[in-house]
């Protein structure tokens, strides 16, 4: 009961939603940010192995949607773990799977981007791949919506080779678009939107990064491939040329990291939801304005935790089974001794 249940409400107690300086604006909007999800498949994991990372997904997102009533809820990319590869009956399978658990209340926005899980790598993403995400979770090679009056921009992390292919073509000119439209006229106040991919914008590394849920080892300095494990340097300053945004969130890494790349722009690189990807996942709550943007991180149960508590709770047992019989072969002894006295 404790460790199905009541620990996720134990661990996330005390998380909050941050206070944005300077005090509040008049409007402001209250999200979670997680990442890296990756429901299994027919492929890869146990059944076992996938019923445990699924119901801890599940009871750690449904305990925080309670706990949080969160205004708008972002995925950024590699909700499944085998989008890529699975036949048309399995992919739907994974969608209302993925709708089952990570429902949200009502009134409560909801907004999917695409990762290299769920479409493949950009060499390996075709038409349908593409169209079949697309139109499951109403997404686009790039998107913008407006939440509370605030623009948030979702970007296709796979469109942004810059090569000429269907996907960076389609995506070149949306972005193309998207920049004229969000020029401010002058003389008018403007708010610079938030930006949201799934793979990070480029650096070199993890080194820098200082977080609770950050790369362990040896893996924390192994440097970035670029296209595979960040955006390229090239794709990244087209980004922040046409988007020019206040704040960027991103996944892809399984770890938390969080970056300033300068003028007063931060990444925020949010680590895996999942127990499959790392013993003590995370997830973001966010608070925004038209003027900040504030960021708090939430640890959720730490596996190895929950199962030193079971190991606790059966070597209990054990040693409870074996002293009994001893403690009734005692009590009949004395019994037998005080009748023959």
């Amino acid at each position: 009961m404790y460790n199905e249940f009541l620990i996720y409400y134990v661990t996330l107690y005390s998380c909050q939603y941050p206070k944005l300086p300077g005090g509040s604006d008049a409007v402001t909007l209250d999200a979670m940010i997680l990442a890296d999800t990756h429901l299994l498949g027919s492929r890869n994991g146990h059944w076992f192995d996938k019923l445990r990372r699924e119901w801890q997904m599940y009871r750690s997102f449904q305990t925080a949607n309670t706990l949080f009533s969160p205004e708008a809820v972002f995925f950024l990319g590699d909700i499944f773990d085998e989008g890529k590869w699975c036949p048309p009956q399995e992919f739907k399978y994974y969608e209302n799977r993925f709708n089952e658990l990570f429902y949200v209340k009502n009134g409560t926005k909801r907004y999917v981007l695409a990762g290299n899980h769920d479409i493949g790598f950009h060499y390996s993403v075709t038409p349908y791949l593409l169209e079949r995400f697309q139109t499951a979770f109403r997404s686009k090679s790039v998107k913008s919506v407006k939440v509370k009056g605030m623009e948030f921009v979702f970007i296709n992390s796979m469109a942004l080779h810059q090569d000429g292919c269907f996907l960076c073509k389609d995506a070149q000119a949306r972005l193309d678009k998207l920049s004229v439209k969000l020029e401010c006229a002058e003389g008018t106040p403007c708010v610079k939107p938030i930006l949201m991919t799934h793979f990070p914008l480029f650096r070199e590394s993890d080194e820098m990064c200082d977080e609770l849920d950050e790369a362990s080892g040896v893996e924390k300095f192994s440097r970035f491939r670029e296209k595979w494990e960040v955006l390229s340097n090239a794709s990244t300053h087209l980004l922040l040329e046409k988007v020019k945004p206040r704040g960027v969130f991103t996944g892809h890494t399984h770890n938390g990291c969080t970056t300033d790349h300068g003028a007063g722009l931060s990444e925020w690189t949010v680590s895996s939801f999942s127990w499959r990807n790392r013993k003590n996942p995370a997830f973001l709550l966010a608070r925004f304005s038209n003027s900040s943007i504030a960021v708090s991180k939430c640890m959720l149960p730490d596996e190895d935790n929950v199962i030193n508590l079971y190991l606790i709770l059966l070597a209990t047992v054990i040693l409870a089974l074996l002293r009994y019989p001893c403690y009734s072969f005692y009590i009949s002894f004395i019994r037998t001794r005080r009748k023959t006295m």
